[in-house]
């Protein structure tokens, strides 16, 4: 849904002629639609760039496009790392858009440490009982994000 931009986003619902808050809810600055809310908004961006640095990447986080293009040719391969990229990709959109949703019909919020928090966990779940060779890259990934050796 994300990648085909389906999301009811502020941009999508105006499209059908909607009346919606201009507002992002997680930084209120920005505009509500896909690429603000998941490569421009403040709060998702530091949620993003800490979870690239668990998996021990330093990479500036630049548009939706540019993200999505990188992560296509990053994710390849049968690597622990490229299986924590897919894991990470997978729970960052699915937990950003939870606390957009949280935040709108519940009024209820997360700072980045709580949202981060839950998908370490949702990642620990998936990881925990998988067969990990244990090397120094392997070894490193797992201590980032708390997977017991």
């Amino acid at each position: 849904m994300v990648i085909l931009d389906r999301l009811p986003t502020q941009d999508q619902l105006q499209q059908m002629r909607m009346d919606v808050e201009q507002r992002c809810l997680m930084c209120e600055t920005g505009l509500k639609f896909r690429d603000h809310l998941f490569a421009c908004c403040t709060y998702s961006r530091q949620i993003w760039t800490a979870i690239l640095c668990m998996c021990n990447i330093e990479r500036n986080v630049c548009s939706w496009d540019m993200e999505l293009q990188w992560l296509c040719a990053k994710l390849k391969g049968k690597s622990l790392l490229v299986f924590f990229l897919k894991l990470a990709w997978g729970s960052f959109v699915y937990h950003v858009w939870e606390e957009h949703n949280r935040r709108k019909f519940r009024s209820l919020s997360r700072d980045v440490a709580g949202l981060l928090d839950c998908i370490r966990k949702s990642i620990q779940l998936r990881v925990q009982n998988r067969s990990i060779l244990m090397n120094d890259v392997n070894k490193k990934l797992c201590v980032s994000w708390g997977v017991p050796l």
